[in-house]
């Protein structure tokens, strides 16, 4: 214990008397850890860790087998959903920007236009009043409602809880706020937090678009939904090609032909994957960089000067093992700072519809 001490004290001298290696191996070290925090948090969050909802080990996504694109048409939604025998609901959900109008000045928030059976379809609850069903749908424009997120909820109502039943202005068309979503769940898109959901069928008052019933304007950014129990990949890849093969004879002009795939919804399916993942693993690759420069500290003249005043090795090795505990726990304690206030602000950014990735 005492020649432990002494090691200690020997170690503390030894950084004061070099306080610009001890700074720089501090803040190199910091850096290298930081910067493997952030990278693992991000990489854990868009590409390891499901959607945060009820059984996403079940949910896929609909995408084209050959350019991995999820985009769809309105019509072809209703088609794959009111034909597929693979889904347990499937669901459709486009993503969009509205002028909302609450009482307090117009502003602009980004929305989702999600069909009737979304929350259902992906077995989501309420966390205050109730959220939009199939039963709401009863064609064009027929179901001014809308769903806030927790987050928006929180931030611009305040948890007011007399929210549900209160009418806005979206677009300067009236809905009636019937709900606020769970705050666990803020979507089904990684980089993207909306602040409420609408339904589908209004999406001439929310979008201004009259092509919903184009069955060539593929505006609907995704279709996604749980497989039912005991359906396999390559039954569900079958029975969507067998429908999508129907939809090319039955609208030439309209559909494109190619198969159709099913992916994870993680990172949108396939079609963003490879260049995130090219790009997390550059990342993964400075961060590495950056600890093996941590690592490669020059100590040979000192230690060469320490044997031929008389130290023994086993005295030489403990002091350096000394100092590296020292400089690796203030690094590691400022690198873990560091990472948590960059997290922590991307965590906030994804509250304005940055990266939700972080929260989930």
């Amino acid at each position: 214990m005492i020649t432990w001490l002494q090691d200690l004290r020997y170690a503390l001298r030894q950084l004061r008397k070099s306080p610009s290696f001890t700074v720089a191996a501090v803040l190199t070290l910091a850096m290298a850890i930081g910067a493997n925090v952030v990278v693992f948090s991000v990489l854990n969050g868009v590409i390891l860790r499901p959607l945060n909802v009820p059984q996403a080990e079940s949910l896929y996504l609909l995408e084209s087998a050959s350019d991995k694109n999820t985009a769809q048409s309105y019509p072809d939604y209703l088609d794959f959903r009111d034909r597929n025998h693979s889904f347990d609901g499937l669901a459709a959900f486009g993503m969009a920007q509205v002028a909302i109008n609450a009482g307090d000045g117009p502003s602009v928030e980004r929305n989702v236009e999600a069909s009737c059976n979304y929350f259902d379809a992906l077995r989501i609850q309420p966390y205050l009043g109730r959220l939009f069903h199939d039963s709401d749908d009863h064609g064009p424009n027929s179901a001014p409602y809308m769903v806030l997120s927790y987050d928006y909820w929180h931030s611009h109502f305040h948890d007011d809880r007399g929210v549900v039943g209160r009418v806005v202005r979206l677009n300067e068309h009236p809905f009636t706020i019937i709900g606020v979503a769970s705050p666990k769940f803020r979507g089904t898109i990684v980089f993207f937090s909306p602040s409420f959901w609408v339904p589908i069928v209004n999406h001439e008052q929310t979008d201004g678009g009259t092509d919903m019933n184009d069955r060539w304007s593929r505006w609907l950014f995704m279709s996604i939904g749980h497989l039912k129990p005991g359906v396999t990949l390559a039954a569900a890849v079958a029975d969507l090609n067998a429908i999508g093969s129907y939809l090319v004879k039955t609208y030439p002009k309209d559909e494109r032909p190619g198969g159709l795939a099913l992916a994870r919804p993680n990172l949108l399916g396939d079609q963003f994957a490879p260049g995130v993942q090219a790009f997390i693993g550059g990342l993964m690759l400075l961060a590495g960089l950056i600890l093996l420069a941590a690592c490669a500290a020059d100590r040979a003249k000192e230690i060469a000067m320490r044997l031929a005043l008389g130290s023994s090795r086993n005295r030489i090795l403990r002091a350096l093992f000394t100092e590296a505990v020292m400089i690796s726990l203030a690094g590691g304690s400022v690198g873990m700072w560091m990472s948590v206030v960059f997290l922590r602000w991307l965590s906030n950014g994804s509250r304005l519809g940055i990266s939700p990735c972080i929260h989930q």
